[in-house]
C-alpha cells in the first residue's frame, strides 16, 4: 500500500508541478506542437524580482523654524457698509417662507430683509421649478444682489417659465473674521409661487 501511495504522489507532483510553473510565469510563448501530435507545451520565462525603493536621507520639509510659503492676499470684496441704525428685523418663524415673491410670466420680484453687516457681500437668488419633467431638470441660473444699506432688498429673477410653479431660494455669501475667502449657506425660501 505504502507503494501505491509513494507512486501516485509522484505521478501527481508530475502533473501538478508544470501547471503551477506555467501559471506563474510572467510571459508564455506557445511551443510548436511535436510531430509525435503530443499536446502544447507553454514555455515559461523566468520572472525578475523588482528593486526595493530607497529612502534618499535628507530633512523634512518644513522644519518648526521655517514658514510656509504663503498666498497672494485675497482682493477685497466688496461688502456691505455697516450702519449704526440697522437691527434685525424680529423674526417670525424661521427662513423658510420669508420670502415676498411677486410673480409675472417669465419674471419674479423677489424681497428679502438685509440686516446690514460689513461681512455680507453679496445674496444670490435662483428659482427651482416645481414642475418636474423626465431627465434634466431646466436650471434658471442664479441672480446677484449686492447690499448697499440694510433693509428691505428687492432683485429680479429672469428667465422663468409661464404658468409654472417655482420655490425661490436665497443665500447669503460672506467673509470669514481672520480668514481669506467667502462662505455661501442658503438663509431663506419662499412659498411654492406660479408665474402667470
Amino acid at each position: 500500500m505504502l507503494g501505491y501511495r509513494k507512486r501516485s504522489a509522484v505521478a501527481l507532483s508530475a502533473i501538478v508541478v508544470p501547471l503551477l510553473l506555467a501559471g506563474c510565469g510572467s510571459a508564455a510563448k506557445p511551443v510548436e506542437e511535436e510531430a509525435t501530435g503530443g499536446a502544447e507545451w507553454m514555455l515559461v520565462e523566468e520572472g525578475r524580482a523588482t528593486p526595493s525603493p530607497t529612502v534618499k536621507p535628507g530633512k523634512p520639509w518644513p522644519t518648526p523654524s521655517e514658514t510656509l510659503p504663503t498666498l497672494p492676499a485675497a482682493s477685497n470684496p466688496p461688502a456691505a457698509t455697516p450702519s449704526s441704525t440697522c437691527t434685525p428685523r424680529p423674526r417670525v418663524g424661521d427662513g423658510i417662507n420669508a420670502l415676498g415673491v411677486v410673480p409675472g410670466s417669465t419674471s419674479a420680484q423677489v424681497t428679502w430683509y438685509h440686516p446690514g453687516g460689513g461681512n455680507i457681500v453679496d445674496y444670490r437668488v435662483t428659482a427651482i421649478s416645481q414642475d418636474l419633467q423626465v431627465g434634466t431638470q431646466r436650471e434658471v441660473g442664479w441672480t446677484k444682489a449686492v447690499p448697499v444699506k440694510c433693509g428691505d432688498m428687492t432683485t429680479t429673477v429672469t428667465g422663468l417659465e409661464p404658468g409654472t410653479p417655482y420655490v425661490f431660494s436665497l443665500d447669503v455669501v460672506m467673509t470669514q473674521t481672520g480668514l481669506e475667502g467667502v462662505t455661501t449657506s442658503t438663509v431663506a425660501r419662499s412659498q411654492v409661487v406660479s408665474t402667470t
